[in-house]
């Protein structure tokens, strides 16, 4: 029997995520070598289905733009003293749990579709369960950090539910952006690089446009 597209996304992201995180904690040279690596497996991605679009030229304009500008801010989180390498795997998590928990409620839930001629399988419980997964993240974050870590996220529930909110409408926001792109190329992966994933903007498209407003998020409310 093989393993359905859920189990392979799971198996994919366990054994990636060991590796990613370590490199994330030795930071440096390792750090900005992943992300040069990430950053033109990305740009070559976006380019091939841009070029399969009516407004190649437009479209990879903003990819350029939109890549940089991302992937500079997520490397600044990372650099932020003290804290950076807790706060990218905090949102790494914040992440992961978001996918995690718009798959499953999209499952169970089903129910009215997001929007279908967008993405087809999203819906509006997948976009709840989004939200609900960056909150459970962040509470645990706050009870955590609250005895282990330099970071302390002492901030309200109401604060919590707020951000939680926002990063989970973002993260869809950013995958429905990819999907958008995909659809206009007549294409349904990026690549396919990452098994049960595709390509690595398919892994990728919500960090990409949460880590900006994780970052300003971060220095003017979480570390001040």
């Amino acid at each position: 029997m093989g393993l359905s597209t859920f189990q392979t996304r799971l198996i994919s992201a366990l054994i990636m995520l060991p590796p990613v995180v370590l490199i994330v904690y030795l930071g440096g040279v390792f750090f900005v070598g992943l992300l040069i690596i990430a950053l033109a497996i990305s740009l070559y991605e976006w380019v091939n289905i841009s070029k399969k679009t009516s407004l190649a030229a437009i479209f990879i304009l903003l990819g350029i733009v939109y890549l940089f500008g991302s992937y500079y801010l997520f490397f600044r989180l990372r650099e932020i003293p003290n804290v950076g390498f807790y706060l990218t795997v905090l949102l790494f998590f914040c992440i992961w749990s978001s996918d995690s928990f718009a798959y499953a409620f999209g499952k169970i839930f089903k129910g009215p579709k997001l929007l279908p001629r967008v993405s087809p399988n999203k819906t509006i419980a997948g976009l709840i369960g989004a939200v609900v997964g960056v909150i459970v993240i962040l509470l645990i974050a706050k009870i955590l950090f609250h005895y282990v870590g330099p970071l302390h996220l002492e901030r309200s529930l109401s604060f919590i539910f707020t951000f939680g909110v926002l990063i989970g409408l973002i993260a869809q926001a950013g995958d429905l952006l990819v999907s958008a792109l995909k659809r206009a190329a007549k294409v349904k992966d990026s690549g396919n690089i990452i098994p049960g994933h595709g390509g690595l903007l398919d892994r990728i498209d919500a960090l990409l446009l949460v880590s900006p407003v994780f970052y300003f998020v971060s220095i003017y409310y979480l570390v001040g």
